[in-house]
């Protein structure tokens, strides 16, 4: 009885270890996640007025803040949110969310404009 137990013993770890010897590992390659630019952009006006005031947001870097101020100086003014949206798509940005912009001026509340979150694939 003890010989029998003895042999499956030997034999269970002969089997684990030639398993392990000859088993292939699955190399991980690291998965390729799509980078993006992110750009957050407040418009602030009333709804039909032609005096939209915008600002562009990239980032913290000296290249993304001029970046930002290019764009804003370029869609200030435009006529309409619709106006600014458009520029944004054909330089190829994708509008991911919008928030509105809230304020109170003598206990009245109202929306002062939108944000558009928007995303660019680099």
């Amino acid at each position: 009885m003890k010989k029998a137990f003895l042999i499956t013993v030997i034999m269970s770890v002969l089997m684990l270890t030639t398993s392990l010897t000859f088993a292939q590992s699955n190399p991980t390659t690291p998965t390729q996640k799509a980078e993006y630019t992110y750009a957050y952009v407040a418009v602030q006006g009333k709804v039909f007025s032609k005096k939209l005031k915008v600002l562009v947001d990239f980032g913290d870097s000296p290249q993304q803040i001029k970046d930002g101020e290019t764009y804003s100086d370029f869609l200030t003014n435009k006529k309409s949110y619709a106006a600014v949206l458009n520029h944004m798509v054909e330089q190829g940005f994708e509008l991911v969310n919008t928030l509105e912009l809230t304020g109170i001026y003598q206990g009245s509340g109202g929306t002062a404009g939108i944000v558009f979150i928007m995303k660019k694939k680099n």
